[in-house]
């Protein structure tokens, strides 16, 4: 089974998956405001060290 394969999605398809993923992290936030309001430091720095590697490869020169 091939884990990574390119294709090419339809727009509706897309759109799809970035509406589920909003709801779904509209839910988790609801259950999770208290404890991301405690530790609201340390999801930023979790957030900042996330971005790292995909801002290198966007910026990063394609030679």
């Amino acid at each position: 089974m091939k884990w990574i394969r390119t294709r090419m999605w339809k727009w509706t398809d897309i759109a799809m998956v970035k509406w589920s993923a909003a709801l779904f992290g509209m839910i988790a936030g609801a259950y999770l405001s208290e404890l991301v309001k405690q530790y609201v430091f340390v999801v930023l720095i979790l957030a900042c060290l996330l971005a790292i590697r995909p801002l290198i490869y966007f910026y990063k020169d394609s030679d």
